[in-house]
């Protein structure tokens, strides 16, 4: 197996035998990855079975892949609960099995990945030492849990944790409703990890004992094989399986030039006669025109000094502003861009450090995700000296975004915004000479009358 991508599936100490499975292979000439993690539902007779057939349909199907990825992995798993059907129809015995997943493909040379999800398996990614859980668990807990209602802990110890909404197995036809199949694209950067699990790894292990096997600096086998035991430690309920993905595409080094030193050509001396050492010809130096060329140096040199100077003066403004800019652009602190990433993955929500504090901002942040919960926890956004831009633009594709807990202060514009999308609850501006600017497009179109002041919001909105 190469040394970017490793799978491992366990018994557990539980049950008497493993209805977990998993792939990982390179398709397309090694140009793609794909991988998944499929768990077959117990309580029913044929869970492996499910789990099998889906496996197989799914890898059969991925082997050739449309310019249209995100299409070629939902179909194929389309594909794979139309086989579990028949399968069902076909031997009465295994009526009821079903099976959940979650699969990937990843294109490490162009930094993405793609991925569809059903049910309580999960996909994670970890980037810079920050662990996101990208897919949704397809459960009442898993909702419970994500809306904020139950912690992470409670949620693992929950009567109700193992049932499940969605599953391949369930319905003849997953094809409608669009959204049965969870689907999403991320970027895949440099040094990024992808792990994609069962829930008899989650359901025994929290997300951060999780992150500090992920964190050591281990071999991937290593991390997949310590995951694995962790899980069976704290009771092993479960059949367990792990799938590790790293983007190991760094850019390659430009190899540090080569100096050679050349070799004077030494010119031979003449053979001597006499057995003296030869004497080389010497002319006498010319001090003819010396002091003329001196003068005219020294003229050259002092004209050249004043046009410099006067130069340097007339550029020296907008040199400096330059120089300014160039740093402040260069200038991000390990914060910014934390919540960069995050904002620009496929994460539907993300929870700030208490009391944090972002004060370099100095370039706005697009939301443009269909829905987007931001837990500021009195979080504090600081506009740079030199900005003069907003903190935030949400983007017309938004449909529901939620801002909490944030504070923005010393930005010329808080928040843009283009429809009634976003809803504010204990949001402060300070300091901020528009705190949230509407932008009105009309194409081709006339305009008369004039607009309400609430047109786009509400007295019950911005609490």
């Amino acid at each position: 197996m190469a040394d970017y991508f490793y799978g491992i599936t366990d018994k557990g100490k539980r049950r008497e035998k493993n209805e977990d499975t998993f792939f990982t292979r390179e398709t397309a000439n090694k140009r793609f990855l794909i991988a998944g993690v499929i768990d077959g539902v117990g309580g029913y007779t044929g869970g492996d079975i499910a789990a099998g057939i889906a496996r197989s349909v799914i890898i059969k199907n991925l082997e050739t892949l449309s310019e249209n990825v995100m299409e070629s992995l939902r179909q194929a798993i389309i594909t794979a609960n139309a086989k579990i059907d028949e399968g069902k129809k076909e031997e009465r015995s295994n009526g009821q099995m079903a099976c959940v997943l979650t699969c990937v493909v990843a294109d490490i040379k162009n930094n993405k990945c793609w991925y569809a999800h059903v049910g309580d398996t999960r996909i994670y990614l970890l980037r810079d030492h920050s662990l996101v859980k990208i897919s949704k668990d397809h459960s009442v807990v898993g909702f419970l849990e994500e809306s904020g209602r139950l912690s992470e802990e409670e949620a693992m110890r929950h009567p109700r944790r193992n049932e499940i909404n969605k599953a391949l197995g369930f319905e003849e036809d997953i094809s409608t409703p669009e959204d049965f199949i969870e689907t999403g694209e991320s970027p895949f950067l440099p040094g990024d990890l992808l792990l994609l699990c069962s829930d008899g790894l989650t359901d025994m292990i929290s997300s951060a004992a999780i992150l500090k096997v992920l964190t050591a600096k281990k071999s991937l086998t290593t991390k997949a094989k310590a995951l694995v035991d962790a899980a069976n430690e704290a009771g092993g309920n479960d059949n367990i399986t792990a799938v590790l993905i790293e983007n190991n595409n760094w850019p390659k080094e430009k190899p540090e030039p080569v100096i050679v030193e050349r070799k004077k050509n030494e010119a031979a001396a003449p053979a001597s006669t006499n057995g003296t050492t030869p004497v080389p010809e010497t002319k006498p130096a010319k001090k003819k025109g010396r002091g003329l060329i001196a003068f005219l140096i020294l003229l050259f040199i002092g004209l050249a000094a004043v046009s410099l100077t006067v130069a340097f003066h007339r550029n020296k403004k907008p040199v400096v502003s330059h120089e300014i800019r160039a740093q402040t652009l260069k200038k991000k602190s390990e914060q910014l861009l934390q919540l960069i990433a995050k904002v620009n993955d496929s994460s539907k929500s993300i929870t700030l450090p208490k009391g944090q504090k972002i004060s370099d901002m100095n370039e706005p942040l697009l939301i443009k995700k269909d829905s987007f919960y931001l837990a500021g926890n009195g979080a504090v956004l600081i506009a740079d000296s030199s900005y003069n831009g907003p903190a935030f633009i949400i983007n017309t594709t938004a449909k529901h975004i939620v801002l909490d807990s944030l504070i923005f202060e010393n930005f010329d514009v808080g928040i843009v915004v283009q429809k009634n999308n976003i809803t504010f609850r204990h949001v402060r501006f300070v300091n901020c000479r528009v705190p949230v600017q509407y932008l009105l497009s009309f194409p081709d179109s006339v305009v008369s009358g004039r607009f309400k002041d609430s047109i786009f919001i509400t007295l019950s909105k911005p609490k």
